[in-house]
């Protein structure tokens, strides 16, 4: 009956209005005409009417008094859930201005939220994380998605944090570009997991690269010491038998016997931990051993490796078996890329203050699609290999503050060149100054 209330109660009042009216043309001297009739029912009509638009007005008021209502218990509860979120929520504007930032990002980042907003997203994150986040933008702006994930670096007041963000482009009716929105969640156990996972691939790499080179150089090993030993043998029954010149039978006796110990020393150096130790040191002695250790496997896939070094020594800051175990991967890797043979060679220069160390073959090339892929985790171009040993190879470089060029041409062969930093006389003056300098170096590292 509530619906109908107005359709009732408005021609009610009418009836009782003109009921005057009706007694006075009750009298017997008055007639009740068909014209009074007409505009007796035309008034019911005009009251019916009346009623059943207040009747939908009241309903409609009683559904807006409702949403309202409802919309502001939602609001309640909306904005004490965003409060409640351990995660950042965020609204930024067309230009990248913080417009809105729940109160976590406080947690998170250590500024309030009133010193944060009408800042530039960038205040908060270091130039890498930043460029990050513009290539995922333009990527997905130019590509016509509306969300894209990336993960950041904050800079924050109790310091760095890796966060995750997860970002939705925001348009107008006409699709013009506004700004976004999104949510920043840490991360900071995901990536303390990555990293271990990282160094212990890098650990596992090594050490399986290690064990891949000692089982491919057990051959060459045997064959170069099998020489001396032969010449050795030789030379001992010759002065077991009196022969003449025994002083000059015993240099070349020992110098064998050298060579043996040095081939038989570098070999050892595989099974070595990886514990870092950086010191000042000739790079071209470092890369003659690792040559010698190389070249009777070379020699025999038939393949020769050709040194090209500047006379003066030259010195750079590096942990000696990393960059030994850097040299081994890529001439080995020239190796295997050479199965009818080739020549390999192998260049050390100094200007302007930077050591190039250029490794050349004349091996099979790497396709222009892959070569941009070298060094990624787990990309190889081996059917056997485990794509891990150059990544490991360019970590290592990056941290002696080298760089690593790779250029390659189909059927002609491979260029990889390595530039360090180099140690200048004037950094150094004898060997207990340079050790001194290397430990400190090694504290700021």
């Amino acid at each position: 009956m509530n619906k109908y209330t107005g359709r009732i109660i408005v021609p009610a009042l009418f009836f009782i209005l003109i009921l005057p009216y009706l007694g006075w043309l009750g009298h017997v001297e008055r007639r009740f005409s068909a014209f009074a009739g007409i505009y007796f029912l035309a008034i019911l009509s005009i009251a019916w009417c009346l009623g059943a638009i207040y009747d939908n007005k009241r309903k409609t008021i009683a559904i807006l008094q409702d949403s309202e209502g409802r919309y502001r218990i939602f609001s309640k509860y909306s904005k004490e859930l965003v409060n409640s979120f351990n995660e950042v929520i965020f609204q930024t504007d067309d230009k990248g201005k913080w417009l809105y930032l729940n109160p976590a990002w406080k947690s998170m980042s250590g500024a309030t939220v009133n010193e944060s907003l009408g800042l530039h997203f960038s205040k908060h994150m270091d130039m890498t994380s930043y460029q990050e986040v513009l290539k995922a933008f333009a990527e997905s702006f130019h590509q016509g998605n509306k969300y894209f994930r990336v993960d950041i670096k904050l800079n924050a007041k109790k310091g760095t944090s890796w966060v995750e963000a997860f970002v939705k482009l925001i348009y107008d009716d006409a699709g013009k570009f506004i700004g976004t929105a999104g949510i920043l969640s840490e991360i900071n156990e995901r990536k303390h997991a990555e990293e271990k996972l990282v160094s212990l691939n890098e650990h596992l790499a090594i050490t399986s690269s290690k064990l891949s080179t000692a089982a491919q150089l057990a051959a060459g090993i045997a064959h170069e010491v099998r020489n001396p030993m032969t010449a050795i043998m030789g030379f001992v029954k010759l002065i077991k038998d009196g022969g003449a010149d025994k002083d000059e039978y015993y240099d070349i006796i020992f110098s064998e016997i050298n060579r043996i110990e040095q081939v038989l020393n570098e070999l050892l150096l595989l099974s070595k931990p990886a514990e870092a130790v950086f010191l000042e040191k000739d790079l071209k002695e470092s890369c003659n051993h690792v040559v010698t250790l190389l070249e009777t496997n070379a020699v025999l896939n038939n393949i020769q490796i050709h040194k090209n070094y500047d006379t003066e020594p030259i010195f750079i800051y590096f942990d000696e078996n990393q960059i030994k175990q850097v040299l081994i991967n890529m001439i080995k890797n020239s190796i295997e890329s050479m199965p009818n043979g080739g020549n390999i060679f192998v260049s050390i220069n100094e200007k302007n203050g930077e050591v190039f160390l250029s490794i050349l073959d004349e091996g099979e090339g790497i396709p222009e699609n892959s070569l941009r892929k070298v060094g990624e985790p787990f990309f190889t171009t081996k059917t056997s290999g485990t794509g891990l040993g150059l990544s490991v190879c360019f970590r290592i470089i990056e941290k002696h503050g080298g760089k690593v060029f790779i250029t390659s041409e189909l059927k002609k062969g491979t260029k990889i060149v390595c530039v360090f930093p180099a140690v200048l006389p004037s950094d150094y003056n004898g060997n207990e100054n340079v050790q001194i300098t290397g430990l400190e170096r090694q504290e700021n590292i």
